[in-house]
């Protein structure tokens, strides 16, 4: 592992761009993460009956995929009754032929235990570079999203309380936000690569960007690295929260989000 430093974020490397020979040694990279913060008391979303589709913008391409959820800073077990991912067509509708359903551990439902982390079985879906995908998360239970990121600059979508949706291919959509509940990660298979993590700020989380855009510095570094074709292996993840601090905690009031310092981060 190597790191690069620079004034206001940090910059590490980790894993290698050597080739694995066999499934059983498959590489597997970040392709999209946020970080998981404490949603403020005033702004915790409720979820109930209802599916969630997330909207990421992957860095690298890959062949094989699974997703991390996180219920961090949740004070009670989430339970998700269902989860697809698919290849995003436009705003909240997917490619069908895409569409795979995830299992965790087997099974198509979980429940995360409080200040924990699931990851998902993988599932083969050919997911190219800077590309967009959508997760769907169908919450049977009352899900408080007391873990999300509170600056995504992306649209999200979220359904009427109608069941799941999950498998829909036109999302039947009751509103938009703007924060990415409980979803932290989107990992990659590939025969080779590595991951690039961003750590930081406002300006590495994206503030003054533009919703929707895929603009932040992170999201344009993914991009050059592509457009390089020596480094295309190389995934981005931005794991920056606006006003992070480095050795010490954000305080944490009923208006103030920040999460943990980066010495404490997961």
């Amino acid at each position: 592992m190597r790191s690069v430093v620079t004034i206001g974020c940090a910059l590490v490397v980790l894993g290698s761009t050597g080739h694995a020979t066999a499934r059983n040694d498959e590489r597997w990279i970040g392709t999209w993460a946020t970080a998981a913060q404490p949603a403020r008391p005033s702004a915790v979303q409720t979820f109930r009956n209802q599916t969630l589709r997330l909207i990421v913008h992957s860095s690298v391409a890959g062949t094989r995929v699974r997703i991390r959820v996180s219920n961090t800073f949740g004070d009670r077990p989430l339970a998700i009754g269902n989860a697809h991912i698919a290849r995003r067509r436009s705003g909240a509708d997917i490619d069908p032929a895409s569409d795979r359903a995830l299992t965790f551990r087997g099974r198509p439902a979980a429940t995360i235990p409080v200040h924990s982390i699931v990851v998902s079985d993988p599932v083969d879906l050919t997911v190219p570079a800077l590309s967009d995908l959508a997760i769907s998360l169908f919450f049977p239970q009352t899900a408080a999203a007391t873990t999300s990121h509170s600056l995504a600059l992306q649209t999200n979508y979220v359904s009427a309380e109608a069941g799941d949706a999950t498998a829909a291919a036109a999302f039947p959509i009751a509103k938009s936000i703007a924060v990415w509940p409980f979803l932290i990660g989107v990992d990659v298979s590939s025969s080779r690569g590595a991951t690039i993590v961003a750590f930081g700020s406002s300006t590495t989380d994206g503030d003054g960007s533009t919703r929707d855009a895929n603009q932040r510095w992170p999201d344009i570094l993914a991009a050059r690295l592509q457009q390089s074709g020596q480094y295309a292996a190389l995934g981005v993840l931005n794991e920056g929260i606006i006003g992070n601090r480095l050795l010490f905690d954000s305080p944490r009031t009923a208006t103030n989000p920040f999460g943990a310092s980066l010495g404490e981060a997961e």
